[in-house]
């Protein structure tokens, strides 16, 4: 079982930065930042995801639909359009189309203890 994490529609929509922090329930003692910014010359997102209560870098790259960002045991987080239709993350997609969710690792909370 995965957790959509919910980011600003009318921000991601416009392309203007992005700063969010959550907890998701596979890991819900510890608090997450992630940042993006579009960035209109590569013609993608760049992301910053922080794991915040032990100040680790999980990632700081291009933002990909269907790839892994692996923070294991605990969790692993990912980009992806339900429908699998839609191949790229830009304004228009992300938080319509696209969105950021978290699976459990063998390491997080179970699903079942939701």
């Amino acid at each position: 079982m995965s957790e959509r994490i919910d980011l600003p529609r009318q921000r991601a929509s416009e392309g203007r930065p992005i700063n969010v922090t959550f907890r998701p329930n596979s890991f819900p003692q510890q608090e997450f930042q992630l940042k993006m910014e579009w960035n209109s010359q590569r013609d993608g997102w760049t992301i910053e995801l922080r794991h915040l209560d032990v100040d680790t870098l999980i990632t700081k790259s291009m933002a990909q639909p269907y790839r892994l960002y692996d923070y294991m045991p605990w969790c692993l987080f990912l980009f992806a359009d339900p429908t699998g239709q839609k191949q790229y993350i830009t304004p228009e997609t992300l938080q319509d189309d696209i969105f950021l969710y978290v699976h459990p690792g063998p390491g997080g909370q179970d699903p079942a203890e939701w």
